[in-house]
């Protein structure tokens, strides 16, 4: 049965909530909460039908917008605060609530689509799984202008109710 993007969401926030508390933390268990905690940010684009990365991400780099008309182009849809600190968060609360949850997922639900060659930027300055230094666990888009990407509103983005 299919369900709406928010009830999605709070499903699979108690299913990573039900692993944490009742299982061992070993490989297969943190995969599987990677995993589940990774779809529960992708449905929080209200929007999200799939992995579309052209149309679920808010935010795209000039150089990625300049690309939306070619189908072919090879553009990456990027976690803006990379998912590692989610799990990291997630692990340092024992017992977290699932409205926690919930809002640490909306926290980093945040998405920008960039070139394979942007990507490639954020990886040689070590910020493909970290934030820079001294990051104000703030601006999720302190990543891009720490290596210079310049970004914008993705024209593709629809959130409800537009």
């Amino acid at each position: 049965m299919r369900v709406d993007n928010q009830t999605g969401i709070g499903n699979l926030c108690e299913v990573a909530r039900h692993i944490l508390n009742t299982m061992p933390v070993n490989a297969a268990t943190k995969f599987a909460v990677r995993t589940v905690l990774r779809e529960a940010v992708n449905k929080s684009n209200p929007e999200y039908k799939g992995n579309n990365n052209r149309k679920n991400c808010r935010h795209a780099s000039a150089c990625a917008v300049a690309l939306l008309g070619d189908a072919q182009a090879a553009l990456v849809s990027d976690h803006a605060i990379p998912l590692s600190l989610l799990l990291e968060e997630v692990y340092d609360r024992p017992g977290i609530m699932l409205e926690e949850l919930v809002g640490l997922v909306g926290k980093y639900s945040v998405m920008v689509l960039i070139t394979k060659a942007e990507d490639a930027r954020l990886a040689q300055a070590g910020l493909k799984k970290k934030m820079p230094g001294g990051w104000d666990g703030q601006d999720a888009l302190a990543r891009y202008r720490h290596v210079g990407i310049e970004l914008r509103t993705n024209p593709l983005f629809q959130p409800i109710g537009c």
